[in-house]
């Protein structure tokens, strides 16, 4: 029979594990949560000083007001930047170096996760960069382009498809640490959509059960990432953990390594 966990047995899964460890929980995270806090007050000196521009001088007006009727009549006329002069290569590259980031922090707290007796994650800050270590960097690359390509092909044949590769491979990852020794990557998306069968709206629901939490990030300009951040990811990694460890999929496929691709399909 398989127990699985509610969201809020879920979430406070992960609040047990980070509670009274908040410094093991910033060192883990700090890159991305210095990063929000970043674009939070960025984004807030460029309202706090456009606001101010806009209500002390007519001049700034004016230039706003034919800037954006500039913009709009480009815009009409097809002559606006296609991407707004970002190289796709650009885009592509930040991508894969903030999947490879994300991707240690993940192995990092879903490691975290499973310790037992209260015991706390070693060399936090050293694990946050695991994604980029030899043992691992290969595997997450291929694997990323092999998810953009199925998320391409999802949105050839429409937008929905595509969701449904995305939420079908959101795992993939957890899923190459836990199980990528014994896989090929092909038949590791194989897994990921199989493990990832009737939880597609299981995650959807649970993301979206963060709602006031994403909120509260914009309404303080980054500040509560700082505990949102550790506490999302190991949320998300008790997410995976509560699929992975009622999969009679995986525990019998980890048992029988030769038999790993007999029973996978869609």
């Amino acid at each position: 029979m398989k127990d699985y966990l509610t969201r809020p047995q879920i979430k406070k899964r992960a609040r047990e594990t980070m509670k009274g460890h908040f410094g093991t929980a910033f060192s883990l995270n700090w890159l991305p949560v210095i990063g929000t806090i970043l674009v939070g007050l960025l984004f807030a000196g460029l309202f706090a000083g456009l606001t101010y521009a806009i209500s002390t001088s007519e001049a700034f007006r004016n230039s706003v007001t034919s800037a954006v009727n500039s913009a709009t009549e480009a815009g009409r006329n097809g002559s606006a930047g296609g991407n707004g002069g970002v190289s796709p290569f650009t885009s592509f590259g930040g991508s894969l170096i903030g999947t490879i980031l994300s991707s240690g922090i993940g192995f990092a707290s879903l490691e975290w996760l499973r310790l037992k007796d209260h015991q706390v994650l070693e060399h936090p800050f050293k694990k946050a960069f695991q994604g980029f270590k030899f043992e691992y960097l290969l595997g997450i690359v291929v694997l990323y382009i092999l998810t953009s390509i199925a998320g391409i092909v999802g949105l050839m044949l429409f937008v929905i498809p595509a969701i449904l590769f995305s939420y079908a491979f959101k795992i993939i990852y957890l899923l190459y640490y836990d199980v990528g020794d014994k896989y090929g990557y092909l038949e590791l998306l194989k897994l990921s959509w199989k493990l990832m069968r009737g939880h597609k709206f299981d995650l959807f629901i649970f993301q979206l059960s963060f709602f006031w939490w994403y909120l509260g990030v914009i309404l303080t300009f980054g500040l509560l990432s700082i505990y949102f951040t550790p506490y999302y990811n190991l949320a998300f990694a008790a997410f995976y953990d509560n699929i992975y460890q009622n999969s009679e999929l995986v525990q019998e496929n980890i048992a029988n390594p030769e038999d790993s691709t007999d029973n996978l399909d869609y």
